[in-house]
């Protein structure tokens, strides 16, 4: 959700809503297990789709059956891929609950079994489906789409919406960042091949839509990424005796990438979904601080959550950050916005 833009609603419903069944497009905000999440998700669109409220989410063990809907008799079971890739679905497993629902069949009173998925299923893993249960029907990813595309309002707050950045303002940075012949190099290869990629910010809950090449260096990128949001750069600032370094890294699969691989080569491709990591060190006096945050769905921090200043310090830097997606955001969307003070690093 986009509460903090400021955005009236209908600023909300005229952005980019894409119904990508995935993390981080796609959540529950009481739910952190994405599979729970999945299943509380159906289970909403089901009961929407069948004008009723009594479709109801099992409680564990579920024995093979996640949702159920008793009046008709109906058994669901939920399995979700979080990559959103048809390649990841595990079929093994969809069986393994298929013979586990087989056997409380007759306490449940299960007569129709439906399974819901967030992938296509493959002809292949299909057979194997109606192999152990030739019953079985599929409600693969484009059935729930369907069901989104029929109820906009009631899941309008389970998706994140994306902020298209024009490439123009991609190319901008590029040239206020290099110098001219290295901007004209990194402009080319961008007007040559460009594609878009996810930069997933957890600081302001949004999704941004990037153009990029895939000849662009993970260093080029974050380059390209200070600029573009005014983030703070590498270096250090001083305030009150402390200085406080900033740097930044990009992570990819769990893994940060090193500075001088290609996107291409670090697996990043169309569609894919980024991570910026910020690295904090300060130092006052004889005292050291070498803090890690992502701007993911997790935060991990490597110091001790007891002491005051390190939370201050790293509470500040990211207050900082935040603002600076404001701003930016600001600048694409201005009359959804109020002008906001430029950020400051004042070190308590």
């Amino acid at each position: 959700m986009l509460c903090w833009l400021g955005l009236t609603r209908m600023d909300l419903l005229t952005m980019s809503t894409h119904y990508r069944l995935q993390p981080p497009f796609l959540y529950i905000p009481e739910q952190q297990d994405f599979s729970k999440a999945w299943e509380h998700f159906c289970c909403k669109l089901l009961n929407l789709s069948n004008n009723t409220t009594e479709i109801y989410v099992r409680n564990p063990p579920e024995q093979g059956v996640d949702i159920f809907y008793p009046s008709k008799k109906i058994a669901y079971q939920c399995k979700s891929v979080e990559s959103g890739k048809s390649g990841d679905f595990n079929v093994t497993q969809a069986i393994n609950s298929i013979e586990a629902a087989k056997k409380i069949k007759k306490t449940l009173g299960w007569k129709k079994y439906v399974l819901c998925t967030n992938v296509a299923i493959s002809g292949t893993a299909e057979a194997s489906l109606k192999s152990a249960l030739p019953t079985i029907e599929l409600m693969p990813n484009s059935r729930w789409v369907q069901l989104c595309e029929s109820h906009p309002l009631e899941v309008e707050t389970n998706f994140r919406h994306l902020l298209e950045i024009p490439r123009d303002r991609i190319m901008n940075s590029i040239s206020n960042v290099f110098t001219a012949q290295y901007s004209k190099t990194l402009r080319t290869k961008l007007e040559a091949g460009p594609f878009d990629i996810f930069l997933y910010i957890k600081s302001v809950d949004a999704i941004y839509r990037v153009p990029v090449s895939d000849t662009f260096t993970c260093q080029e990128l974050i380059h390209i990424f200070t600029k573009l949001f005014d983030l703070p750069k590498s270096g250090t600032i001083s305030a009150d005796g402390t200085n406080v370094s900033i740097s930044h890294s990009i992570l990819f699969n769990g893994k940060i990438v090193p500075l001088n691989t290609p996107l291409a080569d670090a697996g990043v491709d169309r569609g894919s979904v980024i991570t910026f990591w910020t690295n904090v060190k300060w130092i006052e006096r004889e005292r050291k601080f070498d803090g890690k945050f992502i701007h993911m769905i997790t935060d991990d921090f490597s110091y001790n959550r007891s002491s005051s200043k390190n939370d201050a310090v790293v509470a500040l830097v990211k207050k900082h950050i935040k603002k600076c997606f404001h701003e930016f955001d600001a600048g694409i969307y201005p009359d959804a916005f109020q002008e906001k003070p430029k950020p400051t690093m004042d070190i308590p």
